[in-house]
Order: structure tokens, then sequence, then C-alpha cells
């Protein structure tokens, strides 16, 4: 959430994409010198041990950014049948590496070779180069022969060949086109406004490729600044500083859904949502005071518009501290009373914790840390003191070993008093508006003009005084590197690497310069944000959305896209965005519905609610200085938000269900087409249709003064949501991909259920509450051999460790329904109503016994059997004539 942001011209955000990417960023090190096999390689108990040193007969391809590392060792380990793991290092160890910690990664205790591999490693010894080749097709999925390789304490540089039009999915965090095309994707936390094709909140150097219907993934673990590079029949991976610590996952299926699966077994499962956290929500930063909440909840309400949850951003706070009041325009007691009242009425309460901290020796929460000494370091051991809404700010060092029980205080003691349900943490790239510690002998200064709001000839003064101020600073004691300038300049979108975060010659605890830890630092925070919730209420599932994330995050995190824009391209964009992180394991992840920057409009907010009802994390949320976006505003915006907000209430159950099964196995609740199908290269670079799931098909209207989508299907049958109508019927064994015209008047999403599936759903309410109420219903979508299956998952919708829970398994073939599975949730729930979709019935039977008081609806399209009311407590049969 950045004002500043909020005044750039659109020019700037759409050519601003490409301007920087110089000839310089995309070429390849060809002078390089390269390594050989020095020494006896070793067999390991996990695989391979190689050692490596410099081809020292090219001096001229020695210290091109940094200082040539001359000896390496290449760890090789053949962790899992699916993972590969391959390491190349210092050999002293010197190297900055991701923590083995919940701050960084937990990596896997290996102490066996995997048997029965799904792959294969070959490397050749001078120069040195390594292949990664998929057993199962010989497909080389990862080759690095006749590329050049640098490895120094600045820059690593290394390529791996790629097939032609090769579909790459993944690397950002970026807005930009979900299959990757040639570009430089920078990963530097940075606090953007989602510019198109730069670095903006998030670090994910992970992508996933599908080649001939077959899919695998590759991660670089590694926190530091770097562009990869996807160009040229290559991914080249530009490194600042740390290892190349690759792991490749290769699941024998090939599926990309089994690739996600594989990934997240390393990097961890995604969070498992409570029931009210896939209800709709609203917040807009701007609030003028909490009689507009107010307001909004009540509009909402009169509208017949779902809203399951309020959010305050930082208008509550007395100018603009954590954890404080504006006792005028939100006094305290009217803040407790709105979460009772909410709870009261069934809904929920969200608000906004920044983790900067005002330097302010009035203010308890920067006393407490500073008699902790949790605050991040200047190199000469002051703490840094930067600029952020308060004025000037600190920081918390999430490494240090007070910062967990400073945060836990913190955290419980304001939950505990506000009542609120989840907190949202914002600005934690970490975000600061100047540069350097430019508060440093300021603490009590108080809340400073914005940069963005000063002359710019002022703007322009300060900019160059901070500069001074941090060179003079120097390097930390002993620090050879030169952590402000490296002589390899990333693209970053923000230039200098310290601009508008922490500096990154700023000391975390053990003297570790921001410089390497940067990308991990929201990461951290999620973390140790989520364990201050579970100590303050250890019985409920921790509500914790984050802006800045890393691998892993999503374990511990949401995360919303950012500071997106009121504009048809960024409605576009969004369903890329999340389906990115989807694949980086943040399933629970959405985007600002209607935009953030700029003033919306009545068909794009319309359209944007129609999408945006289905987003796995759904909000509209809005700018300071923007017009008021409410749904409620406009007939049509209403009426298309009422349209699919019942849809997705309806659908909870099959969202729960879905979600389950990414906190189990790690797949995705929104997947791109080609994930299911991914032996049709036609759907490669489809992302304006989205699966949930694997059943429910979206194809939003996403371009202004349209109402007809040109929708791709799958084969198979594909019925429509609402009128059970057969739109598609493409099956067979030559069947292809259709494109079909699909009607869309401006409130209505086209929305399609798979043929072969069963989606178990609840009578839509007004909160997720009263939706949960009601009894359950089954939609069986009968394929072309009338038959289908389904899941479902139930247990109490909030508990952190569920002791009872239910997970049933569906199956119709030959006339009968069974349900089979696990059915341990003790609440007696009840299945009321079935839909056959494609084949009708004339006479019910319940284990072989004519059940009369069923009542049977007929129309062209399905029968429906209400009233079958069958406890969801054991195994059932149900036989159709």
């Amino acid at each position: 959430m950045k004002i500043s942001h909020i005044v750039v011209a659109i020019a700037l955000t759409f050519s601003a994409n490409v301007f920087s990417q110089t000839d310089k960023h995309y070429a390849l090190s060809t002078s390089a010198s390269g390594y050989k096999v020095d020494g006896k390689v070793k067999s390991t108990d996990a695989g391979l041990q190689i050692p490596l040193s410099l081809i020292s007969d090219k001096k001229d391809g020695i210290n091109l950014y940094g200082n040539t590392i001359e000896n390496l060792v290449v760890d090789v380990d053949y962790e899992t049948e699916e993972r590969l793991h391959i390491k190349i290092s210092d050999k002293e160890k010197k190297q900055y590496t991701v923590p083995d910690s919940p701050l960084g990664i937990e990596r896997p205790n290996v102490v066996h070779r995997a048997e029965k591999a799904n792959y294969d490693f070959q490397y050749t010894a001078k120069p040195f180069s390594f292949r990664v080749v998929r057993k199962s097709d010989k497909a080389v999925i990862f080759d690095t022969s006749n590329m050049p390789f640098v490895f120094e304490d600045q820059y690593l540089e290394l390529s791996t060949k790629l097939p032609d039009d090769a579909n790459i999915y993944g690397l950002g965090e970026v807005t930009a086109p979900f299959r990757r095309t040639t570009n430089i994707t920078t990963i530097w936390a940075r606090d953007n406004a989602d510019d198109f094709y730069r670095n903006i909140y998030g670090s994910h150097p992970y992508y996933s490729e599908i080649r001939d219907g077959k899919a695998h993934g590759v991660l670089l673990m590694n926190s530091h600044g770097m562009d990869v590079v996807t160009a040229d029949n290559r991914i080249t991976y530009k490194v600042i500083g740390g290892i190349l610590d690759f792991y490749f996952f290769v699941p024998k299926s090939g599926s990309p859904n089994d690739v996600s699966i594989a990934y997240t077994d390393l990097i961890g499962k995604p969070l498992m949502p409570s029931h009210w956290m896939l209800g709709w929500h609203h917040c807009r930063y701007g609030y003028k005071s909490i009689n507009d909440v107010e307001t909004v909840i009540k509009k909402y309400k009169e509208a017949n518009i779902p809203l399951q949850t309020a959010w305050v951003d930082i208008d509550y706070m007395e100018e603009t501290k954590d954890f404080s009041f504006d006792g005028v325009n939100f006094p305290k007691k009217r803040m407790i009373a709105l979460g009772e009242q909410l709870h009261k009425e069934g809904q929920n309460y969200v608000v906004m914790v920044d983790p900067a901290i005002s330097a302010n020796t009035t203010y308890g929460p920067y006393v407490r840390g500073t008699e902790m000494d949790v605050w991040i370091k200047n190199p000469d051991g002051s703490d840094y003191v930067g600029m952020v809404w308060p004025g000037y700010t600190t920081f918390p060092d999430w490494w240090h070993p007070n910062a967990s029980a400073y945060w836990e205080k913190e955290i419980g003691d304001f939950v505990d008093m506000l009542g609120v349900d989840g907190l949202w943490i914002d600005m934690n790239e970490p975000a600061s508006f100047c540069l350097g510690s430019c508060g440093s002998g300021k603490v009590d200064a108080g809340k400073q003009p914005y940069r963005w709001l000063l002359p710019q000839e002022v703007q322009d003064a300060n900019h160059a005084a901070q500069e001074e101020a941090l060179k003079a600073l120097g390097n930390p004691p002993g620090e050879t590197r030169d952590l402000l300038y490296p002589k390899y300049v990333i693209n970053n979108g923000g230039g200098n690497l310290s601009e508008l975060t922490v500096a990154t010659t700023a000391l975390h605890y053990g003297n570790v310069p921001h410089y390497d830890i940067h990308n991990l630092y929201g990461h951290a925070e999620s973390y140790i944000t989520r364990n201050a919730l579970i100590k303050q209420n250890s019985k409920a599932r921790p509500f914790v959305l984050s802006r800045s994330t890393f691998v892993g995050t999503g374990k511990n995190a949401g995360h919303w896209t950012g500071d997106n824009h009121s504009l048809w391209e960024y409605l576009k964009s969004s369903l890329a965005n999340i389906l990115n992180m989807q694949m980086f394991g943040i399933t629970y992840s959405g985007a600002d519905v209607c935009g953030f920057n700029q003033n919306t409009t009545e068909e794009l907010c319309t359209r944007w609610m129609s999408i945006g009802a289905f987003y796995p994390f759904a909000r509209n949320h809005n700018a300071i200085g923007q017009s008021d976006q409410e749904p409620y505003l406009w007939n049509t915006t209403a009426e298309a938000s009422r349209n699919a907000l019942q849809v997705r209430y309806a659908l909870l159950p099959y969202y729960y269900t879905l979600f389950e099964e990414s906190h189990r196995l790690g797949t995705g609740v929104w997947r791109p087409l080609i994930f299911e199908y991914p032996q049709y290269n036609e759907i490669a670079a489809n992302d304006l249709q989205v699966l949930v799931g694997s059943d429910i098909l979206l194809s939003p209207v996403l371009d202004k003064g349209r109402t007809t989508v040109d929708a791709q299907f799958p084969p198979g049958i594909w019925y429509d949501w609402f009128t059970h109508e057969t739109t598609v019927e493409n099956v067979g064994k030559h069947a292809e991909v259709e494109t079909v015209t699909l009607d869309a008047p401006i409130t209505h999403i086209p929305v399609h259920i798979r043929g072969g599936s069963i989606i178990p759903t609840k009578q839509p309410k007004y909160t997720v509450g009263e939706t949960y109420s009601t009894e359950y219903s089954l939609i069986i979508a009968l394929d072309d051999s009338d038959t289908a299956k389904g899941r479902l998952y139930i247990d109490d919708g909030e508990s952190l460790e569920v002791e009872n829970s239910s997970d049933i398994s569906f199956t119709y073939k030959k006339g009968k329904l069974s349900a089979s599975g696990e059915f341990g949730y003790a609440h007696p729930e009840k299945l009321q109503k079935i839909t056959i979709i494609g084949k009708g019935a004339s006479k019910l039977t319940i284990a072989h016994t004519e059940h009369k008081s069923i009542e049977l609806t007929k129309d062209d399209n399905s029968v429906t059997a209400d009233n079958v009311s069958i406890n969801l407590t054991e195994p059932f049969e149900i036989k159709f004539d």
C-alpha cells in the first residue's frame, strides 16, 4: 500500500516493463573460465560428491563481477524417487545459504540414496557441466553443457538449454502472462504497484516446464537478488550471491499436479483455511472513520451481497502506529464493539499490522523492542532507523533470539484486546521510504512528511544526503563484498538495491547483511506472526495474509498480489498472478478485486466481481483517494456480485475439500487448463480461463465492451452450471480442444461442470456459517459412460488440530450412487438433495427399497431428488432406475 504509486503515469506502468532490460542482462558470460573435476569423485550415502577447481588457463574469464572462487564442491543427492538435489557451493563454505530453519527452508534429513529414481544425473569433467534426464522418455530436462559457468562471491551464472517454444511457468513474483516468454524475471522483493514484468513483492526462483505432455520442476534455493533470463532456447540464472542450490522435481507420471505435490513435499504444504476465510471479504485504504466501516457493512446487508469479513487498513491507527487507535475517528471502544457486533452476526474481523515500529520513546512497542534489542542494526552496531508510515521507524530482526517473544507479546496483547480474527501484514519486503538509516539520531522526531509530498528539489537533496550518509557508514566490519553497489546490477525496478527498503549493509543477528537475507524478511515475519497467533489461541487456525513471500511461505500465510490498478489489463493479469501463487504453494491467494490504484468503472468492477468472487482468497480492496467501489454502488455490479457469490457459496464444500487436498498433497485450488490436460499444447498459453480443482471451469469476460467469451473446452462433456445444458460434448479417442463462443451478458459469468464429476454443495446464504448450517446436496454430472466421481471433506471448519473428520468418496456407476471412505465427523450432517445431469430417472431406491417420500423433479437436462435425508456418517448406496 503506497500512496506514491497512485500518481504514477499509466504510460510508465506499461512502458517501464522492458526499458532497462539491456543486452548486458540478456548476454552470456562467454569469456568465463569454467571449472573442471579436480580430484576423486566420492560416493556418499545419498549420492555423489564432486570436487571442482577453476580452469586457470583463461585468465581473462575471472573476476567478471566479483571475486572468483577457485574451489567448489558439487553435492548430488538422490533424495527421493521424484526429487534430485544438486548443490554447487564454495569449498570453504563462506557463501551465504538459505538458513535451514523455519525462517528459511526446513530441509529434509536425507540419509539414503533413493532407489528407482525417475531421473538420471550425468556430468562431464572438463569443462564441468551436468544434465538431468527423465528416465521414462529420456528427455533432457536440464542441460548446462556448452554454457558459461561462473562462481564468484557476488556473481553466479549458470544456464540450461530449452527446446523451441518451451512451456515455462513460474518465476517471480511478477505481473506477466502465466506462460513465460522471452524476458528477464528479476527476483528482489520490492514495494511496487504491480508494474508489468518488473520485480514486486515475492521471491520465487521456481519454474515448471511442460514438454510433450510431461512436466518437471526446478527450484534454485537462493535468497539473493537475481535475474532469470528466458531467451534464445535457454534459461540463464544471474545471481548476486550465495550458492547454486538446485532441486529438480521429476514425478513418474509427468503430471503437472504431481510436480506441485513433489515441490510442496520439500517446501511445505499450503495452509488449511477455516470455513470463514473462504467467504467474501471487503476492505479499503482511506476509511475516514469507523462510521464508514459500519456503513459499508450495513449497505452490503441491505443489498443482500454476502459479506463475511470486514477489514480495516492502517486508517484505524493513531498516526499510523501499530497497536494504536485514532481516538477521534477510530476510538478503541468502538473498534472493539465493531468486532463484537460482527461476531454476533456470524461475520469476521481483520486489521493490518506493519513490521516497522515508530521510533518514539513514549511508544510502548518501541520501548519494549529496544529493551529486548530486537532491531536491525547499522554496520556500526546502532539501530537502523528508516521511514515508513509513522515517520522514523525501526525494523524487527526476525532472526534475533528475542524477536519471537517480542512479537508474541505485541500481537497477543493486541489481538486479545481487539478481538480480531486475523492479521494482515503489509510493507514487509521490508518497505522504507528513504535511503539508508535516515532516522539515525532522530528518535522522537514524530511523524514526518512523506517524501513524495515534498518539492522535487527537496526530494533530490534529501536523497543525495541520504546516499552520502549511507556510503559513509560503509560495509560491516570484515565484509569484503560491495554490498551497496555490486558490479552486476540486477534489473531491479527500484534501481539501487537499497532504494525503498532496508539498506543492504544493515545487519541482522549473527552479523548477516541484509544483502543476503532481504528476500526472506516477509517470509520470516509470516512464520513468527502465525506462531504468535497460535500462542494467543491454540485452538483456531490462524489467519495471516502477507504481502512479501518466499519459497514455502504458503504453509504459514496467504497472499494477495499487491497494489494493482483499476484497469482491464490488471483484471486480465490477475488470473495469471494467482495461478503463479498456486504453483508456488500459496494456494490461499487472490488479487484486489476491482483494482487498488485509480478509479474503477461500473463495467470493470462488475466483470471483476464476477471472477473475483471465485478467487481462492476473495476481497474487494481499493486505495485512499480513489472513488468508492463497493459492489452495491451500481445495480449491474450488485446483481453480478450476488449471482457469482451465490455460486461460490454453493460451492463452499467443494472449495473446502480442494483446500484440504491442497493442504495434504500440495495441489492448486485454482489450476490452469494445461495442468489438467498437459497433452493438449493448444491450451498451453491459456491464462484467461481457470479450473477450480478439476471439475469447475470459469470463463470470465476480461475485455471492455464484450458480452461473449471465446472459451476453450478440453475433451469431454461440459455442462452449464446454471441451466445444466450440455455446452460441449467432445468425446472419443481423437477428441481435441474445442473453442465455443459463450454468451456472457454484463451480470453473468459462464461456469461449467465437467462431465464425470460429483460436486458437493450447500444452499447459499448470507454468511458462511449460515451456508454451512444447511444440508448437503450433490450434483452428479455424468460423462459419456454415465459415470461420475467426487469427494467431500468435512471437519468442524476451524480447529487447528482436527480430531474428527470425514473423507467421503462418491461414485456413480450403472445407476448406483455409492459413498465410502472415512466417516469420523461426529456431527450428523445430512445429504438432502441429489441432482443428476445427463440422464433422467423415474424411480429412486435406497438400499434396494423404494423410498416413496423422496420428491423427484425433472427437466430437459437433469433430474433432482429432494428430501433424500441420508446421514453422512456411514457408507450408503442409492440406486436409480
